[in-house]
């Protein structure tokens, strides 16, 4: 077997997995009643099964099996960086399961992804060394468990955050790890390639069941796992160090979540409201307002999300001066695409 049909194949595998869990776990949600019921800021007029998050964690786990099964030399440098990941993502989806049932106090939900975070460093995941625009390298030295505990931390409520339309989390998460799969084929860096592949091909199966109108949502299972994935994904990419790794190619990918993120904690404390309270002011939330339909935003996020991923994959081959001034380039770009549509009006 070459090795882009055992690349197909593992795909296919986590996307099957996670296309028939999906299904199973949504009948299994409405005999239980485990129903996303309409709210203040949810824009779904009627209940509708939740914990689809199971199937996507089922796909991607199935998938990454069937990798250490094709390739046994993955087994020697993987395993057991993987079996950290396994239990983190176990922990994750666990607390997810609960918070969609039983609303989990933030405080504590807080301290479970720290945990988790800790678990992934304890994996050999870490952000010790900051890759920069003239190559080389800055080492953070003692910050290194504090950066990477913020990073894994912050993307896993940058992806609960953006999960308010209908396929619009897998969507966005699926295509930015779409280019980072291709950045890691790039530097032939093979755990990241497996991992992305496994994740994307889960995604892939997901989404049919997602997509306007969602027969089943991902929940607070799905996008807090998304998060930690991600963010590991771009963690073992630093692992290299390379050019094709720098900070801002998994910056650029996911960039979408980010800067709603930042944005909504901008927003909460300049209005003098609770950084983890909710509202309706997010991107996807005035997109919708302003393209009249879930459908029209939602494609416009994942173009977004596009363009980001092929400058995320344009960062590789820049250099110096070069790298400033496209990083400049896009800052701006971005800066005046935000204002005219009115995201940083802070009410």
């Amino acid at each position: 077997m070459n090795n882009v049909t055992a690349y197909l194949l593992i795909m296919s595998v986590a996307g099957i997995v996670a296309y028939a869990g999906t299904a199973v776990v949504r009948v299994l949600a409405q005999k239980m009643s485990w129903l996303d019921k309409p709210a203040g800021r949810k824009v779904h007029t009627r209940a509708i099964p939740t914990m689809g998050g199971i199937a996507i964690w089922l796909g991607f786990t199935a998938g990454m099996i069937t990798a250490f099964m094709i390739f046994p030399e993955l087994r020697h440098v993987f395993l057991l960086p993987f079996i950290g990941i396994g239990i983190a993502a176990f922990m994750i989806v666990l607390t997810g399961i609960y918070d969609d049932r039983h609303d989990l106090n933030a405080s504590i939900k807080l301290i479970i992804q720290m945990t988790a975070a800790l678990i992934v460093i304890t994996a050999g995941f870490e952000i010790s060394i900051i890759t920069g625009l003239f190559g080389g390298g800055l080492p953070v030295g003692v910050l290194s468990v504090f950066i990477t505990v913020l990073w894994i931390v912050g993307m896993i409520n940058a992806i609960n955050l953006l999960d308010g339309l209908d396929g619009l989390a897998a969507g966005v998460s699926g295509i930015a790890v779409f280019f980072m799969c291709i950045a890691a084929f790039k530097m032939q860096n093979g755990p990241v390639v497996f991992l992305s592949l496994c994740l994307f091909g889960a995604l892939l199966g997901f989404l049919p069941h997602n997509f306007f109108p969602a027969k089943i949502f991902m929940g607070n299972t799905g996008s807090m796992f998304l998060g930690l994935l991600l963010s590991i994904i771009a963690l073992a990419g630093f692992q290299k160090r390379t050019a094709v790794f720098t900070l801002f190619v998994p910056l650029m990918a996911v960039a979408v979540p980010l800067i709603d993120t930042l944005l909504s904690i901008i927003r909460r404390l300049l209005t003098g409201k609770p950084i983890f309270s909710a509202d309706k002011e997010h991107i996807h939330h005035k997109l919708l307002q302003a393209e009249k339909t879930q459908v029209r935003a939602v494609l416009s996020l994942y173009f977004l999300t596009f363009c980001f991923g092929l400058i995320a994959l344009s960062f590789s081959s820049l250099r110096g001066i070069y790298a400033i001034l496209a990083l400049l380039i896009v800052a701006l770009v971005t800066w005046k695409w935000l204002k005219d549509w009115g995201f940083l009006d802070f009410k």
